[in-house]
């Protein structure tokens, strides 16, 4: 097997600016962008690449985040062969990279894409079960009156504008207390089926799996605040939901539940009943809405420190991520 090494990416990014996250869509995903920045770094631009070279960088993120959402930091893994492994040989070539980086990206795509930091880890790390926990937060952008309400439906102002790409803009009549009610029951050792994106909507029922079941740390509230212009229009919310993993749109639905009750429009009977009876259909047999996706940030993917160098367990891999 060839040599390598591997790289622990720490980036950020604007979900609005690309139609998708993962590679292997329409080719212009953050994974897309991201491979092609360092690729280009470290064997130049395409035309420009031996054979081997196209195929020799391998890259995987922690956390797979639906189109639209957005992360203030989320972790990729990096493999490179061990002879162009230099990243972070010395402060000053990390930095020449990470200078690099940066310029390719404000050329290709101003804006959309962060790289914060890059650092080696042992090849026993991985960077999924590695993880302590993941933290994501939701905007929640209320509106202060029907009148506010209605007028900016007709004429949206530039704050409007300015939340469009980052919350879930919502008329009055939220009720913080029983959004932390409904959030309460979320939290714990749950079987997350009810929740989960199910691509075969005539499916009527599957067996639970292992990997629906999740345990929650965390779901709180905290005023929050405008994402790029103060205003009078709106009032703000950060709900913050923290756990070592989540199913597909875990979230999106768990949110949609948490803000339909907080309006009075489901009954918390609802919440209970659907994390008693896990089953993939149930959110498209009850006709609920799924949140809207641009509302949503990966604020924080969190190791042990000691993962990086001394993993425990080992994990061996096959190297084939993609």
């Amino acid at each position: 097997m060839r040599e390598i090494r591997r790289y622990l990416f720490w980036i950020g990014y604007d979900g609005s600016k690309f139609p998708e996250m993962a590679k292997g869509g329409t080719g212009f995903g953050v994974m897309d962008l991201l491979n092609q920045t360092v690729s280009t770094s470290l064997f130049g631009f395409r035309n420009e690449r031996k054979p081997e070279q196209q195929e020799c960088l391998k890259l995987s993120p922690s956390s797979r985040t639906d189109a639209k959402v957005h992360a203030i930091r989320n972790s990729v893994i990096c493999q490179i062969p061990l002879e162009y492994s230099e990243l972070d040989k010395t402060p000053e070539i990390k930095a020449d990279y990470m200078k690099k980086w940066k310029s390719t990206i404000d050329a290709a795509n101003p804006g959309s894409l962060v790289i914060r930091d890059v650092h080696s880890v042992s090849a026993g790390f991985c960077i999924r079960r590695s993880v302590s926990y993941r933290k994501y937060t939701y905007r929640l952008a209320v509106c202060r009156s029907w009148e506010l309400w209605e007028s900016i439906r007709q004429e949206p102002s530039i704050a409007c504008f300015s939340e469009r790409d980052y919350a879930w803009r919502l008329p009055p009549g939220f009720s913080p207390e029983r959004l932390l009610t409904a959030g309460r029951r979320f939290e714990g050792e749950q079987v997350m089926g009810s929740f989960f994106k199910h691509t075969n909507r005539e499916k009527r029922f599957e067996p639970i799996t292992p990997s629906a079941l999740k345990y929650i740390l965390h779901v709180g509230l905290s005023n929050g605040e405008a994402y790029s212009i103060n205003n009078d229009i709106y009032d703000y919310y950060n709900v913050t939901i923290v756990a070592k993993s989540f199913v597909r749109e875990q979230i999106r639905r768990m949110m949609s539940c948490l803000v339909n009750y907080s309006y009075d429009r489901i009954p918390l009977a609802t919440v209970d009943w659907l994390l008693n009876n896990p089953i993939s259909s149930n959110f498209f047999d009850m006709g609920i809405p799924i949140a809207p996706p641009q509302g949503l940030f990966l604020t924080d993917v969190v190791y042990d420190p000691n993962m990086f160098t001394k993993p425990v367990p080992y994990y061996l891999h096959s190297w084939d991520y993609e």
